[in-house]
């Protein structure tokens, strides 16, 4: 999300006219849920995509119209449309079997209009390390754009046009019913009472939250490649390392932070200008490093963390050893039931590139529930945080 992000808002910069395109529902078997979003610019480069395919076709010709001359199209003007596909191969000629249907949302952001000043404000709230939403409302009055923080409350607009509150007071009322997440696009009614100007309001609600990161604690090869394969898969990615010869920009373009410690005995502590790092339930953090007892040290460290996906490079000799260590100054089997190690899918890879593949495919696997995040038989439940 984050370089699509980047994508729309440096069109925005440039004076130039984005249309956004999220699912909103799906039922069935679709390609993508409601966390796909496309974008498309005035000279249709796009970034993203609502999954592929017919629907991703009729989304892509509906999203053009937007940009047709006057008077060249009946949808000249439009600032916003809903499309609704059904998949399934009875019922259109689509050629498409998976059966599902699903609804998209496409609005249109004028870089210089209030739409983009919600949206930039999303943007921020994001970047800042919180979920955010962006949401678009249209009444008799015109339409409303807001952005809603993590606890429900209107951060943009922060001082509402005259005849807006009551349209923002209804939206705040919806959302204590409709109580749409952060982790997609939906559409909802707006719960009006008996007022009939809103009585028929839609609202399209674009949920976002931060990138999950993922940390590396190594800066080899192996760290070079999973950084780029985390990044294509659309994860933060920062990378530490007490080797500052080996942390620039040149071996790691895609990371995001690159954080040069004294040493791995304190190595999520802040070192000079190098930040403190807080590993939380979303985060993945992997042991790279170059040598089993840094390796170690760097475990016992991490299981003291949420970190939602640990995993340690190296055999399973190595582990064994290390994990005789940490069982003589605490850790319990529960502890390092967290642990993934040897880390990675086992594939057969043997390159940089393959272990990469291996470690992100395994983290993805885990994080969709798809693989239990348990590597040791019998192990009971995993406490919140390991022995101190």
């Amino acid at each position: 999300m984050n370089e699509l992000r980047t994508w729309i808002l440096g069109r925005l910069d440039r004076g130039e006219t984005v249309v956004l395109a999220a699912v909103t529902h799906t039922s069935g078997s679709t390609a993508r849920g409601t966390d796909a979003l496309l974008a498309m610019d005035s000279k249709g480069a796009m970034a993203g995509t609502v999954g592929g395919g017919f629907s991703e076709g009729q989304t892509i010709d509906a999203a053009r119209q937007f940009f047709v001359p006057e008077g060249a199209s009946s949808h000249t003007g439009q600032i916003a449309r809903d499309l609704e596909f059904d998949l399934t191969p009875e019922t259109n000629n689509t050629q498409m079997i998976c059966g599902g249907r699903l609804s998209v949302h496409l609005e249109k952001i004028e870089p210089r209009g209030s739409a983009a000043q919600a949206l930039r404000a999303c943007f921020d709230h994001v970047e800042n390390g919180a979920p955010c939403a962006f949401a678009t409302m249209g009444t008799s009055r015109g339409r409303h754009y807001l952005t809603v923080g993590d606890e429900k409350r209107i951060l943009f607009p922060q001082t509402p046009a005259q005849g807006e509150k009551k349209v923002l007071d209804a939206l705040l009322a919806t959302l204590e019913v409709a109580r749409p997440g952060f982790g997609g696009a939906a559409d909802f009614a707006l719960e009006a009472g008996n007022d009939p100007e809103l009585k028929a309001v839609r609202v399209f609600w674009l949920g976002m939250a931060p990138d999950p990161v993922v940390y590396i604690f190594g800066a080899g090869h192996v760290g070079v490649a999973t950084c780029d394969v985390a990044n294509l898969a659309g994860f933060k990615v920062v990378v530490t390392d007490d080797r500052p010869e080996l942390l620039t920009g040149e071996r790691f373009p895609r990371a995001s932070l690159l954080r040069a410690i004294e040493s791995f005995e304190r190595p999520l502590t802040p070192y000079g200008k190098t930040p403190a790092i807080d590993i939380g339930p979303q985060d993945c953090a992997l042991i790279l490093t170059r040598q089993p007892d840094i390796d170690k040290e760097m475990l016992a460290q991490l299981l003291r963390t949420d970190a939602g996906y640990i995993g340690l490079i190296g055999s399973k000799t190595k582990r064994a050893g290390i994990y005789a260590a940490l069982r003589n100054e605490g850790f319990t089997d529960a502890d390092l039931s967290r642990v993934h190690s040897p880390i990675g899918l086992a594939i057969g890879a043997r390159t940089p590139e393959e272990i990469a593949v291996s470690i992100v495919a395994e983290i993805i696997a885990v994080r969709a529930g798809v693989l239990p995040n348990s590597v040791i038989p019998d192990a009971e439940t995993v406490p919140k945080k390991a022995a101190r």
